[in-house]
């Protein structure tokens, strides 16, 4: 893979240390994956945005002035989201936001919550596997502000070419940036923490 993500990691196992102290073992796994819908909800919700830097004009000339653009539209987004997100998990925890449900982490929340460290140990991997791949999604679209297709970007990112290809849902985008970038970065750098 091309992106370097040291920084984003580090950041994620950075914030899963700190919710470790803060929180009780009850309760850590379930906060963890509040974190984790609270990303994917923003994200969601600015799918469009993302969508629109493919557009076929140059939005920007540096990669760099694009990444920070989505950024800030990112944190204006999340904080449009975070009131709204334990109404969006109890009404619609069977919806799927990108590829996965909250409703399917049930089993892994009471788990963790009888404090099962596979259990914590998986929503922890989750947790790093979608702030990494939602971070990615905003760079892909950074590059796409820069002029380039969606696949160009790909490439640009995973240095694999693939075939041409729907890109136009967040599910589907999400899962070819999970196997391409994500799941290979995590594969060579990821170690678990300690159980709790």
């Amino acid at each position: 893979m091309r992106i370097d993500l040291r920084n984003q990691l580090a950041e994620g196992m950075n914030n899963l240390q700190t919710w470790r102290s803060r929180y009780s073992k009850g309760e850590y796994g379930e906060k963890v994956l509040l974190n984790v819908f609270y990303r994917k909800y923003s994200t969601f919700f600015m799918w469009d945005k993302i969508q629109n830097s493919f557009n076929g004009n140059v939005l920007w000339n540096d990669f760099n002035i694009g990444f920070r653009e989505m950024m800030n539209l990112y944190q204006n987004q999340a904080m449009q989201t975070q009131p709204i997100l334990l109404q969006l998990l109890s009404e619609k925890s069977n919806n799927p936001v990108g590829s996965v449900t909250y409703a399917g982490f049930a089993d892994k929340i009471r788990g963790a919550k009888q404090g099962k460290n596979e259990d914590i140990e998986e929503i922890e991997f989750t947790y790093l596997h979608y702030l990494l791949n939602d971070q990615l999604i905003l760079m892909w679209s950074a590059f796409g502000g820069t002029g380039l297709s969606k696949i160009d970007a790909l490439v640009q990112m995973s240095g694999v070419i693939i075939a041409e290809t729907d890109m136009s849902e967040y599910g589907k985008v999400e899962n070819i940036i999970g196997q391409l970038c994500t799941g290979p970065y995590l594969h060579e750098n990821y170690n678990p923490l300690p159980p709790l």
